[in-house]
């Protein structure tokens, strides 16, 4: 069965706020799995992970990238 969670929930996986968490579900990046009858979206724990592993991946790329242009000389101030 798969778990929900609130956007608060969500938020403490990702690392960001709650308000954040609905930014993306009104980008499209994390669309929410349901809504209750008071208008609180859901999301699937797998799709929130899924997000957060990917921001995580890219953060490194770009840790990556900025440590090579140092090591290269390219260091800009």
């Amino acid at each position: 069965m798969e778990q929900l969670l609130t956007a608060a929930d969500a938020a403490r996986i990702l690392g960001v706020v709650p308000a954040r968490v609905r930014q993306l579900a009104n980008e499209g990046q994390l669309p929410p799995a349901a809504t209750t009858v008071g208008g609180t979206r859901l999301f699937r724990r797998e799709d929130v992970q899924q997000l957060a592993d990917a921001r995580a991946a890219k953060r490194i790329q770009a840790q990556r990238t900025k440590a090579a242009r140092g090591a290269n000389g390219e260091n800009h101030v």
